[in-house]
């Protein structure tokens, strides 16, 4: 027996050694402990504590834990033993000893273990009770209900030391039995966190912020929006494509300025503080003009409102060189193309129809960015893939990973908000299951909100039963309208 026991030690030893390199997520466990087998005072009808002639048989004992929530872990006992075994055709009476001579035993057990305190604290007591078979040699199987405590002392976050007692009724005449042990526990968890992938930072050899794959101008730094090429005097125009690029100027006269508005640059109006015609190098002619924009009434098409010579005497309010009778928006600088309207990200979406204006997107999602594939799917997956403990607000473990990763997709799509909404089946008082998917809703609400995210970019609210996507006639019906829904939708 001391060699079996020498044997079960090494073998749980080398499991650990392997096992201990895992993630701590703290959702297995392998024990090993020590037992002390008694068969005399249950049999004898004495105190287990009564250790007068007492036969302690010795074993050791390996198992597996799985940790089903917090408090409540299920486990595997293997137990190898000797045993000194009662005969009950003895009369005890006239043999106050009558026990078989020692045999090996071993068994398998199913238990439940209940921790009636936190574990993270540095004692944990604990209750536990199951149902198991003992094999002995020369006899048949022996049925045992296990029903003990336990308290377990932590030594490190994933190491304690327990000891324990069980009393262990059997179907069989005379094989209740006492069980005492002293042990280890070692937890341990899932796959190890993958690291991100390595990422190179794309040239940028000026440093303008212009990667140099679409830097126009890649060695002098310039504007995002000239395509990385200088505008030294900021009028909006690439100093390459100015033609006064020391003079701030408007995009109708290549960047020159026009003092007077006439329409004739300074560089070539003869008169750049009077307005005045082309024809006469920007000088006023003396002439009919009741609106005083230089352009004689007889050839002003806006005679009553000052303009531009260039537009026939009509203004252009917003200066993008488009009169603002052409112009789809008068008082915002933009281009022909676009009707004079502007496009500031340049995505083919005008800024009036652009939810947003500083970021490129196309226009099915009105110029914002267009939710991936990969992120929609997230979103449909996790109406099935967000649980809770049956009848509560109380989300499963399991399903923290899947809420972490819609506040990762919220985090990306600043553009867009999230409706958390939540529904229930038919089964039981329309009343209270409007609150609970109310509740449901809300829980996932404020772990969304817990994640880093700002409470005016989320809401929730339950349906109850009054929303149904598949029958409830069937259970699996019910089990669809038990869900959680998440919808995007641009601010």
């Amino acid at each position: 027996m001391r060699k079996l026991i020498i044997i079960s030690s090494f073998l749980f030893l080398f499991c650990f050694a392997n096992l201990h390199a895992q993630n701590s997520n703290h959702r297995n466990g392998i024990s090993y402990k020590w037992v002390l087998l008694d068969y005399n005072a249950p049999f004898l009808g004495n105190s287990p504590l009564d250790t007068d002639g007492a036969l302690f048989d010795r074993g050791a004992e390996i198992a597996y834990w799985r940790n089903i929530t917090p408090f409540l872990n299920v486990g595997v006992p293997l137990k190898l033993a000797s045993a000194t075994l009662p005969d009950a055709d003895q009369d005890k009476a006239l043999n106050p000893n009558p026990f078989k001579t020692s045999k090996f035993l071993g068994s398998l057990d199913v238990v439940g273990k209940l921790h009636t305190f936190d574990k993270t604290w540095l004692l944990n007591p604990y209750l536990f009770a199951g149902a198991g078979a003992s094999y002995v040699e020369d006899e048949d199987l022996i049925v045992q209900f296990p029903l003990g405590a336990g308290l377990a002392f932590r030594l490190a976050e994933q190491v304690y030391i327990n000891a324990e007692t069980s009393y262990r009724p059997s179907l069989s005449d005379d094989r209740t039995m006492w069980q005492h042990g002293i042990g280890m526990i070692f937890s341990f968890g899932g796959a190890p966190t993958e690291k991100p992938p390595m990422t190179v930072a794309p040239l940028d050899a000026d440093g303008d912020g212009v990667t140099d794959a679409e830097d126009a101008c890649p060695t002098v730094p310039g504007k995002a929006i000239l395509m990385g090429c200088p505008d030294k005097d900021g009028d909006g125009i690439a100093d390459a494509e100015d033609d006064c690029p020391g003079e701030k100027g408007t995009v109708g006269l290549n960047g020159c300025p026009d003092a007077d508005g006439d329409g004739v640059a300074n560089n070539a109006d003869n008169c750049p503080a009077e307005p005045g015609p082309a024809s006469n190098n920007g000088c006023p002619i003396p002439m009919k003009d009741g609106d005083a924009d230089g352009v004689a009434d007889e050839e002003d098409k806006c005679p009553t409102v000052p303009g531009l010579m260039r537009f026939a005497g009509c203004p252009d309010t917003d200066g993008d060189g488009i009169a603002d009778g052409d112009d789809d928006c008068p008082n915002f600088g933009g281009l022909a193309k676009n009707g004079g309207c502007p496009d500031t990200d340049g995505d083919g979406v005008l800024d009036k129809a652009d939810k947003c204006i500083t970021v490129a997107g196309p226009a099915a999602s009105n110029g914002c960015p267009e939710i991936k594939v990969e992120d929609k799917a997230v979103l449909t997956d996790a109406m099935r893939a967000v649980q809770f403990e049956t009848g509560s607000a109380v989300i499963k473990t399991q399903s923290l990973s899947v809420l972490d990763q819609i506040a990762d997709i919220l985090k990306r799509y600043t553009n867009y908000n999230l409706s958390i909404d939540g529904h229930t089946d038919s089964i039981g008082d329309s009343a209270s299951n409007l609150t609970l998917s109310e509740r449901r809703a809300k829980a996932c609400y404020d772990y969304i909100i817990s994640r880093g995210l700002s409470t005016t970019r989320l809401s929730y609210k339950g349906y109850g039963e009054t929303r149904p996507i598949a029958d409830n006639k069937y259970k699996d019906g019910r089990e669809t309208n038990r869900r959680v829904e998440f919808n995007l939708f641009m601010k």
